[in-house]
């Protein structure tokens, strides 16, 4: 199948709903109030019963219970509580349908696993704006879902050949002749009119060296290693079965040094620990 094909598909897919859209708008709106930002999630009860949950989860560590929507924008602040909203969106829109190929509880839990790794990875290498790394990581492969929606076959071919040679979803892509996930991911983000920051992240979170000249390469890079390390503890399923590599330009790009992986990964273990939350969006929504 041609990338061209994938992409007239990518139209049937959901796209945020108006809710969803208008949270992102005003959480990017510098003259919105904490108030504004909580009326409009207001607008759909169920979010914002989620919302109030995961903020108030151990992943937040808010030393008291957050009662008020207004409360928590404020708190968390308008990104962090965009981050939920989006979250919340891609896992009802894109992920609870009935499929017999993709197994959602673990592939939404390396989605979230990724996220928690590329906002620790922000804080490690001191970027600014760590809530940003949260939405790339976790929008990093949802390419696979793409693939699977248009055809659920060719995405279970990719996946047996990437387990009988123990390479990677993208090498199994690249010996099969198909677009890869990585770009149909790009090409998803766009559609959704998110941010470039996020589009491409998710383009070129395998091939880092390949963005180089783009604005975003540290954050293309932090993404990179975010999902390497997530792959290799297996926290979820990435449908990847091996041909794990690290970047050597994403490290240097990072001032990665051997010493600060370590301790990343010690400090990444224990906040994958305080995400259930998250994960329990999926055990929701097949309760």
């Amino acid at each position: 199948m041609k990338l061209e094909e994938i992409i007239a598909k990518i139209e049937e897919l959901p796209t945020p709903d108006p809710i969803v859209q208008k949270i992102i708008a005003v959480a990017s709106d510098p003259n919105a109030s904490a108030k504004d930002l909580a009326d409009v999630i207001k607008l759909d009860p169920s979010l914002s019963v989620r919302v109030l949950r995961l903020a108030n989860s151990a992943y937040y560590g808010l030393p008291r219970k957050i009662a008020q929507l207004s409360e928590a924008v404020m708190i968390l602040g308008f990104k962090t509580v965009r981050n939920l909203a989006l979250s919340v969106f891609t896992y009802n829109s894109l992920m609870r349908k009935k499929r017999s190929t993709i197994d959602h509880a673990t592939l939404w839990k390396h989605f979230i696993g990724v996220a928690v790794a590329a906002e620790l990875m922000a804080q490690v290498v001191g970027y600014p704006n760590k809530e940003e790394l949260f939405v790339a990581g976790l929008l990093h492969d949802i390419g696979k879902v793409t693939l699977e929606f248009v055809s659920s076959e060719m995405f279970m071919a990719i996946a047996k050949l990437s387990k009988t040679l123990k390479i990677s979803f993208f090498e199994a892509e690249k010996k099969l002749n198909l677009p890869n996930h990585a770009l149909i991911s790009m090409k998803t983000i766009e559609r959704w009119g998110l941010p470039e920051l996020v589009s491409q992240s998710c383009g070129g979170h395998h091939t880092p060296e390949s963005f180089s000249e783009s604005l975003y390469s540290d954050v293309i890079s932090m993404v990179h290693v975010s999902d390497f390390f997530v792959n290799t503890i297996n926290y979820g399923e990435s449908y990847s079965y091996g041909g794990f590599v690290l970047s050597p330009y994403a490290l240097n790009l990072l001032g990665l040094k051997p010493r600060m992986l370590t301790n990343y990964l010690k400090k990444l273990k224990e906040k994958l620990a305080t995400a259930d939350e998250f994960l329990k969006l999926e055990q929701e929504a097949v309760s």
